[in-house]
């Protein structure tokens, strides 16, 4: 089979949960033999494979969604005379579908599309654009059920047009010993840790993690936080921990490279993501892998990848109180916290791994293509 894949980023170093995704499953279906075109903007790093052909187009991050819209169909159509593939994957609604829809309608191009999808944002452009394309290519691949459900309710996309197959989790992700190195660099050696791993964003309600924090310390002086990410909130968030009295806690630790983010989790006696929003959770699910008790809200699909009361706690992500108590629960009693770290990692094992997710999305890619072709 042969692919053709229209990309925003397949950096080997990128953390961000769409680009992880797209890397990590492109990556996977080259060393199964499945022929890969991709078209990425020019200068960015991708993974060095030889089932994976990389096309560079005229394009800088930051650009809008139009934009690819416009440039990508030429790269397409040169990608496809140069040897026909069999089937057109999107990797972001808005970003490259239009795009990929237009390819096949303009030039003639006797191939299914499908779509992948992790969760909507919804803005004034959802509905026009985002709902447009997911009910025009002939499948939708999403990791969630919690994100099936919101492309049926909010974009009016046929439940049957739909499949679900969740993200994997590297086995590279594994419980280890805390890095001597790092932690005293760190200051943590001997204290508790919490870790939050994600970008530094509005959905990620971070605010309400330094509320909890504040909580926290009350009953736990040795406690750290550490906020592993960049983005957009930063400057409020410093601002927010000094108001909250708790700056002398919180370490801001910006960007981490993918290699460097195994020994980050391991630091961790509890893994804290208060996000609103999420349409499968990477980064919970990473430390679950590391067998790390998670407290996460109880939001978007959080709760299919966190099991309430087994492998960590589900709070309120309206609630600080709900939070402070889950995560002094597990300081507390250090059994537990081990007990749900081991029944994380054992859940990982048997619905979160990269082989699962690639085996059934190659299956999915096959079954369109013979209903296509039939």
């Amino acid at each position: 089979m042969r692919i053709c894949s229209p990309q925003l980023g397949l950096s080997p170093e990128s953390a961000l949960g769409g680009e992880v995704y797209d890397r990590e499953l492109l990556t996977r279906l080259a060393q199964r033999d499945v022929q890969i075109d991709v078209i990425l903007p020019a200068g960015l790093r991708f993974p060095k494979l030889a089932s994976l052909e990389v096309t560079p187009v005229p394009l800088r991050r930051g650009y809008r969604w139009f934009v690819s819209n416009l440039i990508f169909p030429w790269y397409i159509r040169q990608a496809y005379r140069k040897q026909p593939f069999d089937l057109l994957r999107v990797h972001s609604l808005r970003f490259t579908g239009p795009a990929a829809l237009a390819s096949r309608r303009l030039f003639g191009m006797s191939v299914p599309v499908v779509a992948h999808h992790h969760h909507l944002d919804l803005d004034r452009w959802s509905r026009l654009i985002e709902r447009r394309v997911a009910q025009r290519v002939d499948c939708v691949i999403t990791g969630s059920q919690f994100s099936k459900q919101q492309l049926s309710d909010e974009l009016n996309v046929l439940p049957q047009q739909i499949e679900v197959v969740y993200y994997g989790v590297s086995r590279a992700y594994r419980p280890l010993a805390r890095d001597r190195v790092l932690a005293e660099r760190l200051g943590v050696l001997d204290k508790r840790v919490l870790l939050h791993l994600g970008g530094l964003l509005p959905r990620k309600n971070l605010p309400l993690l330094l509320q909890a924090l504040r909580l926290v310390r009350q009953d736990h002086e040795d406690v750290i936080l550490l906020l592993v990410g960049r983005g957009e909130s930063e400057t409020r968030l410093r601002r927010l921990a000094g108001q909250l009295e708790v700056a002398d806690c919180v370490h801001f630790a910006g960007f981490v490279p993918e290699d460097e983010k195994i020994a980050w989790y391991n630091l961790a006696d509890v893994f804290v993501f208060p996000s609103k929003l999420e349409g499968f959770g990477l980064a919970p699910a990473e430390a679950m892998s590391c067998a790390k008790p998670v407290v996460a809200s109880r939001a978007g699909a959080l709760p299919e990848v966190v099991a309430d009361g087994v492998t960590g706690f589900l709070c309120d992500s309206g609630n600080a109180d709900d939070f402070a108590s889950a995560i002094s629960r597990l300081l507390d009693d250090t059994a537990l916290a081990r007990q749900m770290g081991e029944a994380g990692r054992e859940r990982v094992e048997r619905m979160f791994r990269w082989d699962r997710s690639v085996s059934r999305t190659l299956e999915i890619y096959r079954e369109v293509l013979q209903r296509w072709q039939a």
